[in-house]
């Protein structure tokens, strides 16, 4: 039986900084796309709050889902 080859700490620490940069941009896209709504539209700060409430619900999805994953026993 052929076993895989072990991932190196390389590929691990990649992964982990594109987790990391996703997440963050999960957070912020949707409050800046806020502010800009706000100004194209002049609903200040309706869309921005709404934006943040927004990315803040996607951003901890995404954090609780990779914690689920990772307690998985494998």
């Amino acid at each position: 039986m052929n076993r895989p080859e072990p991932r190196s700490t390389l590929s691990v620490g990649m992964e982990w900084a594109s987790r990391v940069s996703t997440i963050g941009l999960e957070f912020a896209l949707p409050a800046l796309a806020g502010v800009y709504l706000d100004r194209w539209w002049s609903l200040r700060p309706l869309a921005t709050i709404v934006g943040a409430l927004l990315g803040f619900a996607v951003g901890m999805m995404h954090i609780f889902r990779i914690a689920r994953d990772e307690t998985k026993p494998k």
